[in-house]
């Protein structure tokens, strides 16, 4: 079962739910929204920890809702990973005992921290409840869950101002530690800071302007573009607006490493579908990309990136300046 099959259902949903997320969000949304479920709070709902004892999960379970048929019991903070589920031996080899009798008014849902083990308290989950598989959203659902948070506030924007915001952020990308949190934080600036029913792109520059993900974008898009002038006040701003610059690093090593993809396995004749695949990216960074490869021989990239590796091995050895690194790195692509 995934997110919006279990969304679509919840009002139906009764026994045990394993949530196994990738999206904080999307587990906060499910949260809400079982929460609401119930009018009479402070007798049919029940928030517990991992650290909690089972009699308090017992007793949950098993009190009959008072003046409405359902009970919700939602259990957080749990690690049930193959490395730490042991720590929770007491609750779970108890709960695979009384799994199966969990009572038709109770609502059960489990919240692990991180990706479960599929072993044996996974697999009885499974067999009598359901598991809430809950992945990272593709570009169209993406197109999707951003539209319809504008519509809640009661504003309209069009899919090429939508598609503009999440190629501006690198979300889709493989590897991402962004989250829709991040991308929420900035969609809700927008609608703060307008009071126009229709969002016009103003509305979102201005805002993208202030993100770190544009400034990321403008800094890596000047340095492919060998416009050092531009590319020294990025990072200048973003140094002096207080961003970690060793995070700046890895990005601009990122940005060589797709450029040096693109361009070798061009010259090996991969099409773009394969090349996509084979570095993690979007259409649109493949596009963007394609043109800044022009601007380098191989013999330029390969040497951009030795100083990279080079500066990686340095800055552990202790006597490392990463600003001054960086600053003479950005002059170096013009050379």
């Amino acid at each position: 079962m995934n997110y919006i099959e279990f969304m679509n259902n919840i009002d139906k949903a009764r026994g045990v739910y394993l949530i196994d997320s990738k999206e904080d969000f999307l587990s906060d949304t499910i949260i809400k929204a079982s929460k609401d479920l119930v009018n009479i709070k402070d007798f049919n709902l029940t928030e517990l920890r991992g650290e909690d004892d089972y009699e308090k999960i017992k007793t949950s379970l098993e009190t009959y809702p008072v003046m409405e048929d359902l009970r919700v019991l939602i259990l957080k903070d749990i690690d049930l990973s193959k490395k730490e589920i042991k720590n929770y031996s007491h609750i779970l080899d108890r709960l695979i005992e009384d799994i199966k009798d969990i009572p038709s008014y109770s609502l059960f849902l489990i919240f692990s921290t991180k990706a479960p083990f599929k072993g044996k308290f996974y697999k009885k989950v499974k067999e009598y409840g359901h598991i809430v598989e809950i992945e990272k959203l593709n570009r169209k659902e993406l197109m999707s869950f951003i539209g319809r948070r504008f519509l809640s506030s009661k504003k309209r924007i069009s899919k090429a101002l939508i598609s503009d915001i999440i190629d501006r952020f690198s979300y889709l990308s493989k590897g991402s530690d962004l989250s829709l949190y991040d991308l929420v934080n900035t969609i809700d600036k927008i609608i703060a800071n307008t009071d126009k029913e229709v969002i016009e792109k103003e509305d979102v520059e201005d805002q993208l302007r202030k993100i770190l993900n544009l400034n990321i974008f403008n800094l890596t898009d000047a340095l492919s573009s060998k416009d050092t002038k531009k590319a020294l006040e990025t990072y200048l701003y973003m140094k002096n607006d207080g961003e970690d610059i060793f995070m700046i690093y890895y990005m601009i090593i990122r940005q060589v490493r797709n450029l040096l993809g693109i361009k070798l396995l061009t010259d090996k004749g991969f099409n773009d579908s394969s090349i996509r695949k084979y570095l993690g990216l979007s259409p649109f960074e493949l596009k963007k990309d394609r043109g800044f490869v022009r601007n380098f021989t191989s013999k330029e990239l390969f040497t951009i990136h030795q100083r990279l590796y080079k500066m990686d091995l340095r800055q552990k050895s202790g006597d490392f300046d990463m600003d001054r690194e960086l600053i003479i790195l950005i002059g170096k692509f013009s050379k």
